[in-house]
């Protein structure tokens, strides 16, 4: 409780910053599915991505296989700890340059109490959240989702908050990035709109 409140002390300034922000009208909808960029996970584009990893282990399958939105939407909410995923309601993932943002409704009563300091009794029980930043393959098996940008309820959190708060909502480590478990098969990865590319092989940069 001291840690909280200290912690609540010394970042005193952004969270009322941030707080007064929240008294305002905010759009809180979840972004559309689209063809393009931002996609949702359903069993037909898991069971799709699936087979697209597969295929990567094949001798004499391609370098490389490319991800829609949904699919790659299917990936995250797959590779995500479930004590995690359990709290992102209607997950949404968009295909930035170089970057995923993932979007959901969060179980707010999921989050410790002393997690957000003041900024908690304005909760719902349901709260827009958005979470971005660059990923990258790590070793066999796991990837590791940088977060870079937090907001929720539409309000962006400032950076010295970014990585505490990412640990509470989302699992990160002690660096702001969450573990993904993904196939074996991926080596690295390439974000763009269009598509997550993934190979085999490490690129060189």
């Amino acid at each position: 409780m001291l840690g909280a409140g200290l912690v609540a002390w010394w970042f005193r300034e952004p969270i009322l910053r941030t707080a007064s922000r929240w008294l305002g009208p905010r759009r809180t909808a979840l972004p559309p599915v689209t063809d393009t960029a931002v996609g949702a996970p359903t069993p037909r584009s898991l069971a799709s991505s699936q087979t697209k990893a597969e295929r990567l282990k094949q001798p004499s399958g391609p370098d490389s296989v490319v991800l829609s939105p949904n699919e790659v939407a299917a990936l995250i909410g797959s590779g995500l700890d479930w004590s995690v995923r359990k709290t992102f309601d209607s997950l949404r993932v968009e295909l930035l340059e170089g970057a995923l943002a993932v979007h959901c409704r969060l179980d707010t009563r999921a989050i410790p109490p002393d997690a957000l300091g003041p900024l908690g009794l304005m909760l719902n029980p349901m709260e827009p959240l958005r979470l971005a930043g660059p990923v990258a393959i790590e070793r066999p098996g796991i990837a590791r989702w940088r977060v870079e940008e937090l907001s929720l309820r539409g309000v962006p959190f400032p950076a010295p908050m970014i990585r505490q708060l990412a640990q509470r909502m989302a699992g990160a480590d002690s660096t702001g990035a969450v573990p993904l478990r993904v196939s074996p098969a991926f080596a690295d990865v390439r974000v763009h709109p269009t598509g997550v590319v993934l190979y085999k092989a490490k690129r060189s940069r």
